[in-house]
């Protein structure tokens, strides 16, 4: 049999889709997986979640890693994305921070925020890496600024210094503490009332009226962007 050109793998992928878009599981898996022996990296990434998912396919985690090592070799950043929480919850393999780490930081590295988030979380709970406020910092805030509601939570947080963890050793900046909770608490953050509060009662009026106009001006460059 002659192997398919890019062109065919491209045309067969879209044609699985249809069958995804139908709800015709079994035919868009059975698609997937002949291109994805051929190398389509997408193909790899569908066909590990219809794995994952039990979609035309028997439930398997393990497979389900297998293609999305393939697609993520191939720098699929979804697929990087979802073996770093593969291998963080210890779901189709043994947990492995390490690996989680690696993963997510080639997602993360690719603007990836939930990847971001979840790297800037182990960071902070030293999770396959040492612990490093720093480098937590770093990472959430790339996730935050791309909207992520639990990055801005954390941001807020860690913009408290020692008030959110004794040896956490960003600088302290009240003003951008309270920019985040607000930030968050219009993004649907239930917990963000309450670190509001907090980082008020350290704020002059005239600070929390600063801190009020960086949030808006956040929330209004992000709403004409997302129109």
């Amino acid at each position: 049999m002659v192997a398919q050109t890019h062109p065919d793998l491209a045309e067969s992928f879209e044609e699985g889709m249809k069958f995804v878009a139908n709800k015709d599981y079994i035919k868009a898996a059975e698609l997937f997986k002949k291109i994805a022996e051929q190398g389509h990296a997408e193909a790899q990434f569908y066909l590990g979640l219809m794995c994952e998912g039990g979609q035309g396919v028997v439930k398997d985690e393990q497979q389900a890693v297998s293609w999305w090592t393939k697609a993520a070799e191939q720098g699929h950043l979804l697929a990087q994305n979802n073996l770093g929480l593969m291998y963080e919850q210890g779901l189709g393999v043994t947990q492995d921070y390490q690996k989680a780490v690696t993963w997510f930081r080639m997602a993360a590295e690719q603007g990836d925020a939930e990847a971001q988030y979840s790297l800037g979380f182990m960071y902070a709970n030293g999770e396959g890496v040492s612990r490093s406020y720093q480098q937590a910092m770093f990472w959430l805030s790339k996730a935050a600024e791309q909207g992520d509601v639990a990055a801005q939570f954390k941001v807020a947080k860690l913009n408290l210094g020692s008030i959110y963890s004794p040896d956490n050793d960003v600088k302290q900046d009240f003003i951008e503490a309270y920019k985040w909770f607000r930030i968050a608490g219009v993004d649907g953050d239930e917990n963000a009332k309450d670190g509001l509060e907090i980082a008020e009662s350290y704020l002059t009026p005239s600070a929390i009226e600063e801190a009020q106009r960086r949030a808006n001006e956040w929330i209004a460059t992000k709403s004409n962007a997302d129109l």
